[in-house]
């Protein structure tokens, strides 16, 4: 991954302005008395976080005092949101979030009644009822972030940003939520009921799957919040509108791989976890990428590789059921070793148990050694073979163009694609994923950066032409890098990935948090034998939901929606400048607000199958290119069409806007400063 990125002072004084202006505006209206309010899924409300605008309706596209919660989904969907309660001067103890069933609405266009749904557990679904939307509550639990992710040696670049794109220490240090904890398996450490310190903050997140069972129409519900401290603190109205159309499942398609042996070494029941790991990716859209080098391991995987893991039987009722992962991998980062005729034998051996229903089968020759005999090796053994037709030889490199690798597929990583190669190897027959990412190219997996990065990725990948989207782990909860420092307790340590590059990241290949910690960790287990979701991939899901939304849109306003995705997504991939910050916004509004535009443009008869997802999306890529040309005006591309960091290059309109009243910003926040002189600051520099 490329480490080499300028500082551009526009763009500094652009985040330390907006930085100090939010603590500014955070600062005031600190309510002396409890508050209760509602966030969107693509905001982080950190503990110390009170009197922020969004609590007062400001900004928020959600919440505003007196009024009802308004939620918008199609069927197979799942939405979310977070109830957030805030102490004043005094501690607020005992706090319970209850969410009464849904149903229907009364008056014309109403769903007809059916039988309430129980609140779920977000791990081994009850059965409700088919058809009912069930509601699943988990704490958010606070890890301190003291140091951000970093490169030791430039410590403003890490593998998440280049240093114009780094997020605001401001909005990034101090407690930050991540860990989702379904609430009746919330340990002391996290407990449910809520205890909020004073002039602090405490969330719950909640889930409501809308199964493709459920009748459209109006629902309503109710959101009560209470305490032992203090009473009855809110009881907030929620309507939820279900449009007719069915949601496609995993409308994009992301993978992510998983050490077996680490999560079972963690957690314990290894056949058992595993499954359990599987169900919740699904659940979140998300194919776990198998990886197999024997026999058994197939036999071992099988119900999750053809696709029974995610059918009742097994006791899964989430979206995608019985829908295969679609693509598995022989032996991942290389396992197989060099190529051979005895190592083919054991590769044919395992292959030819794999079920049809898998698209790709991905001999996994080696990891980001460009130079390496190996995969060409590979391929001309396989080619020779009868796996010829069902084997694909892929490698990890992004520093040559795939035409230049004698290999069937290429991971590139996201910052590094190139929508030149890409086409270039598709007309040459060739495959190209993109894995992992960076901003401002892509979201990033990083803790300490905005929700909405993943979220971003859905839409990204939903309008350029990056076929699969790998994630190179889940589990990093040992950081076993050459230059790693050890095994961590994730529930207290956020920097969980070291290597002998000075690179340190907080997060990075962790979007799950094990539900039992064994051996030195074992203070800080929640007890149950699985693994449990991040906010951050709650995020992901979001984004891969959205990418549902656009295909379905498309297919009756093309231009419509093409500009609503421009509008939300700018630059990304080779559009985008390392130079500049992300072109989407940190907040989870806009992405909310253009959901709902492109809801409203779904006819109500929209159906897709997986094909006709495909094509809409391969659509949209196309009329992408026309709507949003790459730069390259002012020495701002190389002669492949990538964005080059150059300084001071010619900025995307979004980027000069931002520098622009990053600039403005700057003058009002000292003003503000010398207001407030004396004061001491919410962030990281007043701790």
């Amino acid at each position: 991954m490329p480490r080499s990125f300028p500082h551009l002072p526009a763009a500094l004084l652009s985040a330390m302005a907006c930085g100090a202006l939010a603590k500014a505006a955070a600062g005031e209206g600190q309510p002396e008395r409890a508050r209760v309010w509602v966030a969107d899924d693509g905001t982080r409300v950190r503990r110390e976080d009170v009197g922020l605008p969004l609590s007062r309706g400001e900004g928020n596209a959600l919440f505003r005092p007196g009024e009802p919660i308004r939620l918008g989904a199609l069927r197979a969907e799942v939405v979310a949101f977070q109830v957030v309660v805030e102490a004043g001067a005094e501690p607020v103890r005992g706090v319970t979030v209850e969410l009464s069933a849904l149903d229907p609405a009364a008056g014309p266009g109403a769903p007809a009644k059916a039988p309430p749904a129980p609140q779920q557990p977000a791990q081994g679904q009850g059965a409700a009822p088919a058809g009912t939307i069930s509601i699943r509550r988990f704490v958010e639990h606070y890890v301190e972030i003291t140091r951000r992710s970093r490169n030791e040696q430039r410590p403003r670049e890490s593998l998440g940003w280049s240093p114009a794109a780094r997020p605001p220490d401001d909005a990034h240090l101090g407690f930050v939520p991540d860990a989702l904890i379904p609430v009746e398996l919330a340990p002391p450490w996290a407990p449910y009921p809520l205890e909020v310190g004073a002039r602090e903050t405490r969330a719950v997140w909640i889930d409501l799957h809308v199964p493709e069972g459920a009748l459209p129409g109006a629902y309503e519900g109710r959101v009560v919040v209470g305490s032992v401290s203090h009473g009855e603190l809110a009881s907030l109205e929620l309507k939820l509108d279900v449009a007719p159309p069915a949601l496609p499942y995993g409308a994009v398609d992301f993978i992510a791989f998983y050490d077996a042996d680490e999560v079972a070494a963690r957690v314990g029941d290894g056949p058992a976890v595993e499954q359990q790991l599987w169900q919740l990716l699904h659940e979140h859209h998300v194919d776990g990428f198998a990886s197999v080098r024997s026999p058994a391991e197939v036999e071992r995987l099988r119900a999750a590789i053809d696709g029974s893991l995610f059918t009742e039987a097994r006791g899964y009722r989430g979206p995608g059921a019985g829908v295969p992962p679609g693509a598995v991998a022989l032996g991942a980062y290389g396992s197989f070793g060099d190529p051979g005729e005895a190592t083919l034998r054991r590769v044919e051996a395992v292959a030819d148990l794999l079920p049809p229903a898998v698209d790709d089968v991905m001999l996994y020759a080696i990891d980001e050694q460009c130079e390496s005999p190996r995969g060409p090796g590979w391929r001309r053994l396989i080619r020779g073979s009868r796996l010829s037709s069902r084997v694909l030889v892929g490698h990890s490199c992004g520093e040559v163009p795939p035409v230049e690798q004698d290999v069937d597929l290429v991971l590139t990583p996201a910052n590094r694609f190139d929508s030149t190669w890409a086409r270039a190897a598709r007309e040459a027959g060739q495959r190209l994923w993109v894995y992992n990412g960076a901003l401002p190219r892509t979201g990033t997996f990083m803790i300490d950066a905005p929700l909405t990065g993943l979220m971003a990725d859905g839409w990204i990948a939903a309008s350029h032409e990056v076929d699969r989207w790998f994630l190179w782990e889940t589990a990093f909860w040992h950081d076993g890098n050459r230059g790693g420092k050890g095994p961590i307790d994730p529930f207290t340590v956020a920097e969980n990935f070291h290597n002998r590059d000075g690179d340190a990241c907080l997060g990075d290949g962790m979007l799950l948090y094990p539900g039992t910690q064994r051996g030195a960790f074992s203070s800080r287990s929640v007890g149950f034998p699985g693994v449990l979701p991040s906010m951050r991939l709650k995020s992901l899901r979001r984004g891969i939901q959205d990418a549902g939304y656009i295909a379905l849109a498309r297919s009756a306003s093309p231009g419509a929606v093409d500009a609503i995705v421009k509008e939300v997504i700018p630059a990304a991939l080779d559009e985008a400048l390392d130079s500049a910050p992300a072109a989407w916004s940190s907040d989870g509004a806009p992405f909310f607000r253009a959901r709902s535009a492109l809801r409203a443009l779904i006819p109500a008869d929209a159906s897709l199958d997986a094909a006709g997802v495909r094509r809409a999306l391969a659509e949209a890529a196309v009329a992408r290119r026309a709507l949003v040309p790459l730069p390259r005006a002012g020495g701002e591309a190389d002669s492949a069409g990538r964005a080059s960091p150059w300084p001071f290059g010619r900025w995307s309109t979004t980027a000069r806007l931002i520098a622009v009243a990053g600039l403005g910003a700057a003058v009002l926040a000292l003003v503000i400063g010398l207001y407030r002189r004396g004061k001491p600051g919410r962030g990281a520099e007043g701790r």
